[in-house]
């Protein structure tokens, strides 16, 4: 079985599929604009939530397969190990180191993780990559995307344009929709895949952190 964090993504791309199906019916010769843009822009808005909460869970879920597998802080890749030792540097309770004693590193480090995750509010790579290679060491996550780092940014600004200026945004034709669809449905598929054997061959762990999916939304 894949991620928890892709499942759900599956699940929650039914109502992009929808949102295409249904420009579909009211615009059967795809002929003009026919006044639609607000279904390809909340198409857009849909997708783009999905790929972040995806993108945020993902890494909780192999954060937390980390924790799992390993016995000591010091198993953690070197830039997830300085990045724990300096957010309980940082603690403003001067008694928080004592929390790393017995297996307490494991949870503050997960719980770094839930909360530098959850604080994302655009899932552009900027923020996305130095992200991952805080808490699970991986320095570009997009060396498993089939598209390049700047056709995501280039969509999560569609979204922020859609979002900060609603009808008067630019006008999303029902081809870049499928575009958008199709690229980050393969996207998530491949990273998916990739996580699950970057982090297997981390770890000295008969159990994988979950099943590759065998086919793509």
């Amino acid at each position: 079985m894949p991620s928890r964090a892709y499942r759900q993504f599956r699940h929650n791309m039914m109502d992009v599929k929808r949102l295409i199906d249904a420009h579909a019916e009211l615009s059967p010769n795809h002929k003009g604009k026919r006044a639609l843009g607000h279904i390809t822009r909340s198409g857009v808005v849909m997708l783009c939530a999905a790929w972040e909460l995806y993108a945020e869970n993902v890494l909780i879920e192999s954060a937390k397969y980390l924790a799992e597998s390993y016995y000591k802080p010091l198993d953690l890749p070197k830039q997830a190990q300085k990045h724990l030792s300096k957010r309980v540097k940082e603690a403003k309770n001067e008694l928080k180191p004592l929390e790393l004693g017995g297996i307490g590193w494991k949870q503050l480090y997960v719980a770094y993780c839930q909360e530098e995750a959850k604080a994302v509010n655009t899932p552009k790579t900027t923020v996305l990559f130095p992200l991952y290679e805080r808490f699970i060491g991986l320095v570009d996550v997009s060396d498993s995307w089939p598209v390049d780092a700047e056709y995501v940014d280039s969509f999560v600004r569609v979204r922020g344009d859609i979002a900060h200026n609603g009808r008067s945004a630019k006008y999303i034709t029902i081809s870049e929709l499928r575009d958008y669809y199709g690229s980050i449905q393969s996207l998530v598929f491949d990273q998916d895949n990739y996580l699950c054997g970057y982090l297997f061959n981390m770890v000295d762990n008969t159990v994988q952190p979950w099943r590759r999916p065998r086919k793509k939304c």
